[in-house]
């Protein structure tokens, strides 16, 4: 993955594409930072967001990663919720 000014590119496990996101917002809490992203070409009324961990071991290079554990999900999202009580976030 890399990270360029406020977007992100992701690759399609399943095509092998890169899909590019827009980071809308990012909280650090517990020693760990999280990222709320959207994807760039999305249309429609609502945006589908992504929480991704950010898992980098030094400042070089960003690296995220889709959070697989739900108790983790969660909490992350809550931290976002915390921040601004704009979200709306679905499970």
């Amino acid at each position: 993955m890399k990270e360029m000014n406020n977007t992100i590119f992701l690759t399609d496990d399943e095509t092998g594409e890169e899909v590019e996101f827009e980071i809308i917002d990012a909280v650090e809490e517990d020693g760990e930072r999280y990222i709320l992203v959207v994807p760039v070409e999305e249309e429609g009324d609502e945006d589908e967001a992504l929480i991704l961990k950010d898992i980098s071991e030094n400042d070089d290079e960003a690296v995220y990663q889709l959070i697989d554990d739900e108790e983790e999900l969660v909490r992350a999202a809550q931290y976002f919720i915390d921040a601004d009580n704009d979200y709306d976030i679905d499970f």
